[in-house]
């Protein structure tokens, strides 16, 4: 095992960016010693890792296999190796950070500003926006998102996992009548959010639905233009229980169909690996991870 663990880290450079020649330059070596290093892994396992085109490489269902654990493993191992080195070390520098509109857990906000007072040498730059920002062309060091990031070369780690329901004001409901079933959603307006599916997937237990959704009277890019919209009776949304919690508490909004749930949506920290402060984007992230 052990003396497979060069060639595992050179698989999995590979593997993340797509040709031998872009992973032996992010490791420092010679393509042909990435090369022997997969070769080699391939020739002990007895099994293809990755299919080579002459456009594309593309890994095969063993290499997916060893990609997705040899990932695991090298990011826990950075993850313990900055652990030792920042308890020896004051954290010094400067981050940009960018976040959506409505952060759906107090507690990531919480443990940012935390980690500023922890290390008065770190400034923080936090910008907020329902836009997906470009990290390397926006300078952006580090990126808090809900859902999966559009380019799949950054490094990402969850976060934590956000429950969405969907509510509606009384005024709506006494119009459009109360739903009983997800069936009966596709016949009524929905608030549409851009960049989300048309499809409401609704689950009960092991039952699950997909309903395709009337076309909106409201459209937005802004998940607190769709908490408006629903509170002024234009469409059922869904929308994160933090979000919604007082005005559901206050009566202003209704849970429709609470015995149905809609999928929990996963809080990502996304950066790109060759960030040059990549050091001190982890150290917050880590900060972020043990502190929800």
């Amino acid at each position: 095992m052990y003396k497979h663990l060069q060639s595992i880290a050179a698989f999995v450079a590979v593997a993340e960016t797509g040709a031998f020649n872009k992973a032996a330059a992010k490791l420092g070596i010679n393509a042909s010693v990435v090369s022997h290093h997969v070769s080699k892994l391939e020739d002990f396992l007895g099994s293809t890792l990755i299919y080579r085109t002459t456009r594309k490489l593309s890994l095969s269902p063993q290499g997916r296999t060893l990609y997705e654990a040899g990932r695991l493993w090298i990011d826990g191992t950075a993850d313990a190796l900055d652990r030792i080195r920042d308890a020896q070390e004051e954290a010094i520098g400067a981050l940009r950070v960018t976040l959506p509109a409505f952060v759906p857990d107090p507690r990531i906000e919480d443990a940012i500003l935390a980690f500023a007072r922890m290390h008065p040498n770190v400034s923080l730059s936090l910008n907020y926006s329902d836009s997906v920002s470009d990290l390397l062309e926006d300078s952006f060091d580090l990126s808090i998102r809900i859902g999966n990031p559009p380019d799949s070369s950054f490094r990402r780690r969850k976060l934590i996992e956000i429950p969405h329901i969907l509510v509606a004001s009384p005024e709506f409901l006494a119009i459009q009548g109360t739903p009983e079933s997800p069936g009966e959603l596709g016949s009524l307006p929905i608030v549409y959010m851009k960049g989300s599916t048309d499809n409401l997937r609704l689950m009960r237990g092991s039952d699950v639905q997909e309903i395709q959704a009337e076309s909106a009277q409201i459209e937005t890019n802004s998940i607190f233009g769709a908490f408006a919209a629903a509170k002024r009776g234009l469409g059922i949304a869904g929308l994160p229980v933090a979000l919604c919690e007082q005005s559901l508490a206050s009566g202003k909004l209704v849970r429709v169909i609470p015995q149905w749930q809609l999928p929990k949506l996963t809080v990502q920290a996304i950066w790109p690996d060759a960030s040059r402060r990549e050091s001190l984007t982890k150290r917050l992230i880590n900060h972020v991870v043990t502190s929800i």
